[in-house]
This record gives structure tokens, C-alpha cells and sequence, in this order.
């Protein structure tokens, strides 16, 4: 099993059994599906690995990448 796909079914499990949703295991799965993507990782593939849609892993690996630049149009107004 490839070492990116391991990396987001083990944040993603981590993330499952922990009791409060802003744990830090919430950062290391977004960090891990950011990992993933960037590596050229099909978004099926760590979508699936991640129990996340497609538009959630694309979501995440945004802001992980660009984390000044939230999707909130109304702060691109300015």
C-alpha cells in the first residue's frame, strides 16, 4: 500500500475515535489528504482512504495550502 494512502487511513481512523471534532487529530488528517494530493494521489483513492467526498479532500488540501486564503468570497472583496 502506497505510504500517502496509509498516512490519510491512519489520520482518518485517529480522527474517528476522537471524542471532540477541533482534536488535533482533525489537522493531521487535513494535513495528510494535502500530503496526498500533492503527491499526485488519485482524489477517489484518498477520498475514500480519508471517509471524505472529493469536494471535502479538495477542500482540505486548499487550506492547507493556501491557508490565508479561505474560500469566504466575502473577505476576496476587499
Amino acid at each position: 500500500m502506497d505510504d500517502d494512502i496509509r498516512a490519510v487511513e491512519e489520520a482518518a481512523a485517529t480522527l474517528e475515535s476522537a471524542a471532540v471534532e477541533h482534536d488535533p487529530a482533525a489537522a493531521s488528517l487535513q494535513s495528510a489528504v494535502a500530503a496526498a494530493v500533492t503527491h499526485g494521489k488519485p482524489i477517489r483513492e484518498v477520498a475514500a482512504a480519508a471517509h471524505m467526498t472529493a469536494l471535502e479532500v479538495l477542500d482540505a488540501a486548499d487550506a492547507v495550502t493556501y491557508p490565508q486564503h479561505s474560500l469566504q468570497p466575502w473577505t476576496m472583496l476587499q
